[in-house]
């Protein structure tokens, strides 16, 4: 590819990357590689192939970060809470007390959400965030955001959402599921599972832990299943054979 700038998307999950780069104007081509290994490392052998522009300094990525590389939790309404930082105290209050997490270990952000409605909170590990701020950095590659996978989705279809509905991201080792009642977040779960394990099972055991059990499941996914909505993202789909 010898064009001035390119924009590059690259999904980190459980046991390798998937990158997608393609220059900054519609129709052109997509460049699409998967590196399998720790998932670091495999992001930086990409890093090493991805082409870049004649303008480097110019060209954009976006890293998407998938199980198990992200915590979720929503945090159901507080009337004594008032500001961001009461609800920042709280997520990661939070975090420690359900899942160990530690805040100095970890960045944890907080979404806004209406008066009255629950909060999405997210944490990813510092070290991980640092690690790939680094390794883009060294390569002169211009890192925009290391955005959590499910947010990522969530925005992306957000506008092509029923109101009652669970939102599914099938990952080779991990379900993550967004809730949403009467057009709001109303519960996350995420969960582990089996390579080759069938989606309907770890859905069904997605519900049973969330206690909820939506009217309508859409899956994104970056191969076509049913109840497809879309691809993780519109570079990363899979073509088929």
């Amino acid at each position: 590819m010898s064009f001035p700038f390119i924009e590059h998307v690259v999904w980190l999950h459980s046991s390798g990357a998937v990158w997608a780069a393609r220059p900054r104007w519609r129709g052109a081509r997509v460049w699409r590689a998967e590196q399998a290994g720790e998932p670091l490392s495999a992001c930086a052998a990409l890093l090493e192939q991805a082409p870049r522009g004649r303008l480097r300094f110019l060209d954009r990525a976006t890293v998407l970060l998938g199980f198990p590389h992200v915590h979720y939790l929503m945090l159901a309404w507080q009337t004594g809470l008032y500001s961001h930082a009461d609800w920042q105290n709280f997520a990661e209050a939070t975090f420690h007390q359900q899942a160990g997490i530690d805040a100095e270990r970890w960045q944890v952000q907080v979404a806004n959400s209406v008066f009255g409605q629950p909060r999405l909170a997210v944490a990813t590990p510092k070290d991980l965030l640092q690690d790939l701020r680094e390794l883009f950095k060294l390569h002169r590659l211009p890192l925009l955001t290391c955005t959590p996978l499910l947010t990522a989705v969530a925005q992306q279809y957000w506008r092509r959402l029923p109101d009652d509905c669970v939102l599914a991201v099938p990952e080779s080792e991990g379900l993550s599921c967004l809730y949403r009642q009467q057009g709001i977040p109303h519960q996350v779960c995420v969960l582990p599972t089996h390579p080759g394990s069938a989606l309907s099972d770890n859905l069904f055991t997605a519900d049973v832990l969330a206690q909820q059990q939506a009217p309508v499941t859409l899956i994104v996914a970056n191969r076509r299943t049913e109840d497809w909505l879309g691809p993780l993202h519109p570079w990363l789909e899979e073509l088929p054979a």
